[in-house]
């Protein structure tokens, strides 16, 4: 499928991102995730139906052939086949509901990335979805809901994932674990991770963990960033064993991502973290080349000489959901990113420089209902896929 257009570059700064339907499908059970199966125009999703079992589906984003060269005036009909659809390829239906997963534990160039999921039992399963009957692997991981997962793979080729669940605990696994012999254990054995991240006090944590994510900082060392129901932010070094940053938004945090300094590439440094609140709240930290410092206003890490970790507020509310469901940056655009929130909205932003602020480039309603789960593809750029609380399946093109 060919993109639609490029997104802005430095010159355009001014300019107003636009965004375009592509395709739209009604899906028999909620999705909380839809992701795109890397390298390819595929999108899984998952979730449960009304009846309380698992789904995983799986589509193709195509096109039908376009009608044979006739002199004659295309049909209403023909011009529609050609339009992109979402074509169903495969289902599969588990007894126990899905929450969460990913794909970003395999390395980038895999050729079959397995998924990998977690469910309303505390358990990670992975997945080889041309034969998804069965789990190439399964074991208990917490002790209740796996909330939220991310991996390193596909982006670093470390094969280590983490899991943050309803348990309150944040939990760093590995690839190359004998997972199989740990779920094929008594029930209700838990896995061995490689660590369990507690807060800088070193307190049991005992809150809901919403959502984490993985990224790989200037001197190759792998950071973890959680956000919690009670509105707590943590980061934590996995070299250190420890977080390295910690503050409160008030507010449940719904979505976290580490964002990177634009024009650069996958490799750049590290420059910011956005969260997104319960409350339409969103907060953009800055961080001191490539680094998280900061001040005694802040939890736990403060001293002497350090800089100050800038941080913008942002309200964003386009109803009355003010729920800010996902932020995601666009993977070949670093400097741009996009949030959703329970309206139905698509909010798009730019990151400014150390002279400017963030700059909001507009916005797009896609759905009547909140939009869960949002994510770009890594190979055409500005595709995106999203999944509402309406039960559709939404993708969408964003260009300048």
């Amino acid at each position: 499928m060919e993109t639609a257009g490029s997104l802005m570059n430095s010159s355009s700064s001014n300019k107003t991102l636009k965004v375009s339907q592509v395709a739209t499908k009604p899906i028999p059970f909620t999705a909380f995730q839809a992701l795109w199966v890397p390298g390819t125009t595929r999108i899984c999703a998952l979730g449960s139906n009304d009846s309380g079992f698992g789904i995983i589906q799986l589509y193709n984003l195509t096109s039908n052939p376009s009608p044979s060269t006739t002199l004659k005036k295309p049909t209403a009909a023909q011009t529609t086949a050609k339009q992109p659809r979402l074509v169903l390829q495969s289902e599969t239906e588990k007894k126990t509901q899905f929450k969460s997963g990913t794909f970003r534990a395999s390395p980038r160039s895999s050729t079959l990335p397995h998924l990998l999921t977690g469910d309303f039992e505390g358990r990670v399963g992975l997945w080889d979805l041309s034969r998804a009957e069965v789990p190439i692997w399964m074991f208990g991981a917490h002790e209740d809901v796996v909330n939220c997962m991310d991996g390193a793979g596909s982006r670093t080729g470390r094969p280590e994932f983490v899991t943050g669940g309803r348990d309150g605990t944040v939990k760093l696994w590995d690839m190359r674990q004998d997972h199989k012999a740990t779920g094929a254990a008594v029930a209700g054995t838990l896995g061995k991770p490689l660590a369990t991240m507690a807060s800088l006090k070193n307190k049991v944590d005992g809150h809901d963990v919403w959502c984490v994510n993985m990224g790989a900082g200037d001197n190759d060392e792998m950071l973890v960033v959680a956000g919690y129901d009670t509105g707590d932010l943590r980061v934590m070094d996995l070299r250190m064993g420890q977080a390295i940053f910690e503050t409160n938004l008030q507010h449940g945090v719904c979505s976290v991502e580490l964002g990177r300094c634009p024009g650069a590439g996958a490799s750049s440094s590290l420059s910011s973290l956005v969260a997104t609140t319960l409350e339409g709240s969103m907060h953009v930290f800055d961080l001191v080349d490539g680094q998280f410092k900061s001040t005694a206003g802040l939890v736990g890490t403060a001293g002497s000489g350090e800089s100050t970790m800038a941080e913008e507020v942002l309200t964003v509310q386009s109803g009355d959901d003010s729920t800010l469901w996902q932020v995601r940056h666009v993977p070949q655009k670093p400097g741009v990113f996009a949030v959703t929130d329970g309206g139905g909205f698509l909010h798009l932003y730019e990151h400014g420089d150390e002279k400017t602020l963030t700059e909001k480039r507009g916005s797009h309603r896609l759905a009547d209902q909140g939009i869960l789960s949002l994510e770009f593809n890594e190979d055409l750029e500005g595709l995106f896929v999203g999944c509402d609380l309406d039960n559709n399946l939404r993708v969408g093109m964003l260009t300048v």
